[in-house]
């Protein structure tokens, strides 16, 4: 009688399902990505232990390098559009549709107002070249000069429920911190976060 012989199995693995789904998932991390656009500044902050969390969105950021200057930001594109217009009314400036884009893709800004126009203008491999002068305040908080000022109450007018982040340098010095502690206490703003590295906080420590 002659030996039956087994049909052996096919070893391969039809790997065309997996492959769409590697397709599929790669598709829609491109399609929902957003990319963060590059810092007016490098700004090192100090480290703290602290158990409460900068929220992320909604959120009004004012930094200060450690050579002084004062830069700002607001988390929302359409809340920068819309900061940018009510700038526009109050000092009778126009931006045309493009800078206005452009201007909306900025995360933050050190510029003083007059020098926006020119700076939106550039091709951005030149914006990224450019070392922006810091937004102009003084010790008073409501001068004039302030421009400060004028950012803060028009992204809160944009939106009014912006909440504020100070975003320090390790090495800035305290006058420019006070300048900008002076802006916010003179349109009544006594409360806001401070933004800071993690450090581990030591065995037993908790959060209040």
């Amino acid at each position: 009688m002659p030996a039956v012989k087994v049909k052996r199995a096919s070893s391969s693995v039809d790997m065309t399902a997996m492959t769409d789904v590697a397709f599929l998932l790669l598709t829609f991390f491109i399609l929902t990505a957003q990319f963060r656009s590059q810092d007016a500044a490098s700004i090192e902050t100090p480290s703290s232990i602290s158990g409460i969390k900068v929220p992320d969105k909604d959120i009004m950021t004012i930094g200060l390098g450690k050579d002084g200057k004062v830069y700002f930001g607001v988390d929302s594109p359409q809340d920068r559009i819309a900061m940018l217009d009510n700038i526009s009314a109050a000092k009778g400036l126009t931006f045309t549709d493009k800078e206005k884009k452009e201007f909306s893709l900025m995360s933050n800004f050190g510029l003083p107002i007059n020098q926006l126009k020119s700076y939106l203008e550039l091709p951005e491999a030149q914006r990224a070249q450019v070392k922006q002068p810091g937004i102009p305040t003084d010790s008073t908080g409501a001068g004039a000069t302030n421009e400060l000022k004028d950012w803060v109450f028009n992204s809160r007018k944009a939106n009014t429920g912006l909440r504020i982040a100070l975003k320090g340098d390790n090495l800035a010095k305290f006058p420019e911190f006070k300048n900008v502690l002076a802006t916010l206490q003179a349109q009544n703003i006594n409360k806001f976060n401070l933004i800071t590295g993690t450090e581990a906080p030591p065995a037993g420590w908790k959060a209040d």
